[in-house]
């Protein structure tokens, strides 16, 4: 298996500051896998758009009023190559503050991030 955590920059400090954030209300977690993959299993934190939606502009919206609120946004997938994709759509739609997780699901996990059950 890859590890994809490899690909990412970030600190391992700078994990538990987006959680704090999505924990304190600061933040908020996209999760833009598909229907299946949401159903399965997701973080309790995380609100659902699919890269699918998003690719045709459903949810663009939601995101803008999230952005509206004064909240960061967070995305994720379960490598965060479907996250730089969305990243890029959502700079199509004037939606540029958006940052990806910089860690895989598995890693989220270790972290502290909890999946609902």
């Amino acid at each position: 298996m890859i590890n994809y955590d490899l690909l990412f920059e970030e600190k391992q400090e700078d994990y538990k500051k987006i959680l704090q954030e999505l924990k304190g209300g600061k933040a908020r977690l996209i999760d833009i896998r598909e229907q299946k993959e949401w159903e399965q299993n997701h973080f309790k934190c995380a609100m659902h758009i699919p890269l699918s939606d998003l690719a045709r502009g459903i949810g663009v919206e939601t995101l803008k009023e999230i952005k509206k609120s004064d909240k960061k946004m967070y995305i994720h997938c379960r490598s965060g190559n479907r996250a730089r994709k969305a990243r890029d759509i959502l700079a199509r739609y004037g939606c540029t503050e958006i940052h990806i997780i910089p860690i895989t699901m598995m890693k989220m996990l270790e972290e502290g991030f909890q999946l609902t059950v």
